[in-house]
């Protein structure tokens, strides 16, 4: 009689927790979708999921549930400090994964940065085209891939823009979505991060004897700039849903901005490492890595 009741206490805490998990996963529920018209059924690999927030391109299910989650918070968080409650924003996430195609080309954004250039003629644009190359031409030389670092950070792009840049998407797409990022995923900033560290060290040609001192200390540093990245992540998002918001001064989204950085543990001055102690190699090594990664995450 004892093991059956034990066996109907264990049924009926399995069918609780069932019922929780449903509970709470209920607000960030996402399935798969047909693709509106004129878009891409799949993104090479990425198959097409929706949600309340819109839509979302990914390899992987639950890499879609995990930006959107993220997503989910950051909507909860801006309607819980603000007089207007907007849920109705609908934007388009592309999700990058480890072993995935690269959905951004620098070489693409370049030629896509040339023409805006040229037509526009005005210094703003020309200073963009040059910011776009340099910025090429420095990680570079830092023995690292712009496209795979392009696709471990976030990057919003105008939704009039992708069509330029995946040609995949219709030249309307601006008129059927409020807004559009690229998204990578935790284990993406985790695997393109290691592959970084890996080049920076390569290029830095370090010596046995200080490898033997430096590795003991990698996983540490790797683990503080990937938990960096992960921040910057959430607050690129951030940003971009705060920026859909109607009815806020430029001044007050700045205000909103500093108080999500501050709650985030971002650092503006030093980047979310301030307190890590480095020297010699490990600082330089440390310096070349996150510097390129932690600023791409916050444009």
């Amino acid at each position: 009689m004892k093991k059956q009741k034990n066996l109907y206490l264990s049924c009926f805490a399995v069918l609780l927790l069932c019922s929780l998990e449903v509970i709470v996963l209920a607000g960030h529920s996402i399935s798969q979708s047909a693709a509106p018209d004129g878009w891409p059924k799949r993104l090479d690999k990425r198959k097409l999921y929706s949600s309340k927030y819109g839509f979302v391109y990914a390899g992987r299910k639950s890499a879609a549930v995990e930006v959107n989650k993220i997503i989910g918070t950051i909507v909860k968080e801006l309607d819980e400090n603000s007089a207007e409650k907007t849920t109705t924003t609908k934007g388009l996430i592309l999700v990058t994964d480890t072993k995935e195609k690269p959905i951004l080309d620098i070489q693409n954004i370049i030629e896509v940065v040339q023409k805006a250039a040229k037509q526009q003629g005005s210094e703003e644009s020309k200073k963009a085209l040059k910011s776009v190359i340099e910025a090429k031409e420095k990680i570079e030389e830092q023995g690292m891939d712009m496209d795979m670092l392009l696709s471990i950070v976030p990057m919003p792009i105008e939704p009039n823009m992708l069509p330029e840049i995946v040609n995949e998407f219709p030249k309307e797409l601006g008129q059927q979505i409020d807004f559009c990022i690229v998204v990578p995923t935790a284990r993406n900033i985790k695997y393109g991060m290691k592959k970084i560290f890996a080049a920076a060290m390569k290029k830095k040609k370090i010596g046995l004897a200080e490898k033997l001192v430096l590795l003991p200390l990698m996983p540490f540093i790797e683990q503080k700039v990937v938990d960096g990245m992960k921040k910057g992540r959430q607050l690129a998002l951030y940003q971009l849903l705060l920026d859909e918001r109607e009815g806020l001064t430029e001044k007050q989204k700045e205000d909103k901005i500093k108080a999500y950085k501050r709650k985030l543990g971002i650092d503006d001055d030093s980047g979310p490492n301030r307190d890590t102690e480095n020297n010699g190699q490990t600082k330089e090594i440390f310096n070349t890595t996150q510097c390129w990664a932690w600023n791409l995450a916050l444009v």
